[in-house]
């Protein structure tokens, strides 16, 4: 029966692609299962990124979420996926091994047993924290793992109410500090000041780079893609997983911004050249001091051994990169926005190990 339904699911999607492609049933078809067969890809990938339409070089890149799994059960096993995957964890790290990165006002996980500097479980534990911090302004987030931005919430104004402390949020709307707490553990960091290059795309939001490197066993690391991520106006976010936001390829050559879209959703993507909301021109736009950030992540890859690619959410400051959070495992999206999969640079560093490995 299980079996039936998924024929019959494929069966009824590739009539839907049929329709809005204008290429054939049995083409379609041929070409999916052929894909599959070779490339692990999903329907729901081959959908998304039309893959059906791309060219040659994009088609015979791409990375599958299936292929990338058997990856990265050498590149990052999972004995060392809490360094990234909670997010707490991945700060603490990131601190010891003097990565710069945000500072932690409050951690907050109702599961603790005790209260000890950042750490809290209680509300008035919490509100003591923040007060004393003097921090008016702020990030929440949660700190075990998600995605897409969700959960994130910037506090613009930190005020009282009634003996209670109120989180005033970029909408403008008042929300009781308790109404954040309940089963999720949070973690409460400073904001981080972007340089102007990067606030002028958009002032909202945190617009930050993610950056891919990959660590080989005679300890060299390349940087094999790269694209950035503007948040719309009024938006705290910058991520592109439930649309709504700016992305460009970023060359990582020379830090120059192409391929810029606006992400709506991924039956609603559009070539720009240009911020819509700030009309800052983005297409052919370099990052400033590309090559020392670059240098930088590459010697932040080589402190984190265990895990052999990254992917680092970085924030571009006037005093130089500043790791927002690492990624031990990344979504496949990103290869939209570069135009090219990134499947050959894993593979290659997947190969290096295994090598490495294997001659132990």
């Amino acid at each position: 029966m299980a079996k039936f339904q998924r024929v019959f699911g494929i069966h009824s999607k590739i009539k839907e692609l049929s329709r809005t492609s204008g290429k054939s049933s049995i083409w379609l078809l041929r070409d999916f299962l052929n894909f599959r067969s070779t490339g692990l890809v999903s329907l729901l990938e081959y959908e998304h990124y039309k893959l059906y339409r791309k060219n040659k070089e994009f088609r015979e890149t791409f990375l599958s979420y299936a292929k990338a799994e058997r990856y990265w059960e050498v590149l990052n096993p999972r004995k060392y996926a809490c360094l990234a995957r909670d997010k707490f964890i991945g700060h603490c790290l990131l601190e010891t091994l003097g990565i710069p990165t945000s500072n932690i006002i409050a951690y907050y996980n109702p599961e603790c047993a005790y209260a000890t500097g950042t750490t809290v479980y209680q509300y008035n534990q919490l509100a003591r924290l923040l007060r004393d911090s003097g921090k008016k302004s702020f990030v929440i987030k949660p700190s075990t793992d998600s995605a897409h931005g969700e959960g994130v919430t910037i506090c613009r104004e930190l005020i009282e109410e009634n003996e209670q402390l109120v989180i005033c949020k970029t909408d403008g709307t008042h929300v009781p500090l308790q109404n954040f707490l309940g089963n999720t553990p949070l973690l409460f960091e400073t904001l981080i000041p972007q340089t102007g290059q990067f606030s002028d795309f958009n002032s909202s939001s945190l617009n930050t780079v993610r950056i891919m490197t990959a660590l080989y066993p005679d300890n060299s690391v390349k940087v094999f893609a790269g694209f950035i991520k503007i948040g719309r106006k009024g938006s705290d976010i910058d991520n592109a997983g439930n649309g709504g936001n700016i992305d460009c390829g970023v060359n990582v050559d020379n830090g120059q911004l192409y391929n810029a879209i606006q992400f709506n959703s991924w039956k609603d993507i559009c070539k720009i050249d240009m911020h819509p909301d700030s009309q800052k021109h983005l297409e052919g736009i370099y990052i400033e001091n590309w090559d020392l950030i670059k240098e930088q992540l590459k010697h932040f890859q080589g402190l984190i051994s265990q895990l052999k690619t990254i992917g680092w959410d970085v924030a571009i400051t006037e005093n130089g990169p500043v790791i927002v959070e690492i990624n031990n495992w990344w979504d496949t999206t990103g290869q939209e926005f570069i135009g090219r999969g990134w499947g050959p640079e894993v593979k290659d560093c997947y190969d290096a190990w295994v090598k490495f490995y294997s001659k132990k």
